[in-house]
């Protein structure tokens, strides 16, 4: 079933007001805070509700993305879900940063991520900082400190970091902004701006025996793209994130996405990994499982029809993204607005055109047990293809228990391994 989500948004402006990019926060509702007991775990809602619900072009556009994270996320390779284009990730200076900590960071930032250390509000952080020399900004807490400790602040980063953007965070007042204007600072954040604006959607959460299932295979040594594939087939709302993250990812796509394989393979099997573990945070359990079983069934269906011929693949995604409008509530026609399917499918699944649109009428008639309709669509014994559905049926109800029932039996044998592959799934 469908529930609502929350993210929040909060602008950081230039010297002129122009905005220059967004932080972006944790929301449980409407409420404009909100609080939390595990930072990481709100993290990583964060990043999968931009990335996999929103989209981040629709959250920031062409501006940056400032997210808090743990430098542990950083240290597990959690970050790499999210594309380095635009994203800054706020670190703490608290966190207890050891030498293989400041390792990944350096990793990380020779990959294209860039970090702003975050809530400073001494000169002693700054000067005992293991990090500082890794961060492209710095945010200053200006609130907590007077004038002559802000100018000493601006002045030591001029001077042993030149190339450092300086951030004024939690500027609450005209008098605020103006000492910061004054201090030199070069962007600025705050209520005095605008508070966090919080913004809502409906989703179909992820199911949880379906994302672990894939989470379990994505940690073997030996990744099977077969399996990976045969897996996210059992599952449409599966599939639609699948597809929502080659949208969202820095690609650069001149071509649509041809099938549920092309996908895999142009996001590639570390990509797929991150992904399962961050749907493995908001993986629901009474998702609707008939709705799942009825897409993968159509997904088999129309792949079993057209074996053998070009248009296996496709037919096999047609099938499969069938029923993401009535799993999100969501028209038809907007769910395709947000993923890079090809025309085809596209078409197939807006209006029925098409072989694949004839494809999937193929398959309702076979749902609907109407032999009428199937006899005016198939040329051939109307037996054969009534056996293709109940085989497709078969195999669909198959599955989904049969990951179901692995699921189920894994976490229950070793619910600790499993907190510890949601842990180091980056590593």
């Amino acid at each position: 079933m469908t529930h609502d989500i929350y993210i929040a948004r909060q602008p950081i402006v230039d010297q002129d007001g122009d905005t220059f990019g967004y932080e972006l926060f944790y929301r449980e509702g409407l409420s404009k805070s909100t609080s939390f007991g595990d930072p990481d775990r709100a993290t990583l809602a964060v990043i999968e509700r931009a990335y996999l619900h929103w989209g981040m072009e629709r959250l920031i556009g062409d501006r940056f993305g400032f997210i808090n994270a743990n430098a542990s996320l950083i240290l597990n390779g959690l970050h790499s879900a999210l594309p380095p284009e635009g994203i800054i990730f706020e670190l703490r200076e608290e966190f207890p940063y050891d030498q293989p900590t400041v390792d990944a960071i350096e990793r990380a930032g020779r990959e294209g991520y860039h970090f702003a250390l975050d809530n400073v509000r001494t000169i002693r952080q700054l000067d005992r900082s293991r990090v500082l020399k890794l961060c492209s900004m710095v945010k200053i807490e200006v609130g907590a400190i007077g004038d002559s400790e802000m100018l000493a602040m601006v002045e030591y980063l001029r001077r042993v970091q030149p190339s450092t953007l300086i951030v004024a965070e939690k500027i609450e007042t005209r008098n605020q902004y103006s000492r910061c204007t004054l201090a030199g600072f070069d962007l600025f954040q705050g209520y005095y701006f605008a508070q966090p604006e919080v913004l809502q959607r409906s989703t179909q959460p992820a199911n949880a025996a379906s994302v672990f299932a894939l989470l379990a295979e994505m940690q073997r040594y030996d990744v099977d793209i077969d399996r990976v594939e045969e897996l996210i087939g059992t599952d449409p709302a599966l599939a639609y994130r699948l597809f929502a993250v080659v949208n969202s990812s820095a690609f650069g796509l001149d071509r649509r996405v041809e099938s549920l394989r092309h996908a895999i393979v142009l996001l590639g099997l570390n990509q797929v990994r991150h992904l399962a573990t961050l749907l493995a945070l908001s993986a629901s359990d009474d998702s609707d499982e008939q709705l799942l079983t009825l897409g993968a069934t159509r997904a088999r269906f129309a792949s079993a029809i057209t074996a053998g011929t070009d248009m296996q693949s496709e037919a096999f995604t047609v099938g499969l993204l069938s029923v993401t409008d009535a799993l999100h509530r969501t028209p038809m026609d907007k769910i395709l607005h947000e993923l890079p399917v090809s025309d085809e499918i596209s078409s197939a699944l807006t209006s029925g055109a098409g072989r694949l649109g004839f494809l999937l009428e193929l398959a309702r008639a076979c749902e609907a047990a109407d032999d009428d309709r199937i006899n005016q669509l198939w040329p051939g014994p109307i037996d054969d293809i009534k056996q293709q559905y109940h085989d497709a049926a078969r195999w669909a109800a198959a599955m989904r228990a049969q990951i179901t029932v692995q699921t189920a039996s894994n976490i229950a044998a070793n619910p600790a391994a499993n907190e510890s592959m949601l842990a180091h799934t980056g590593a």
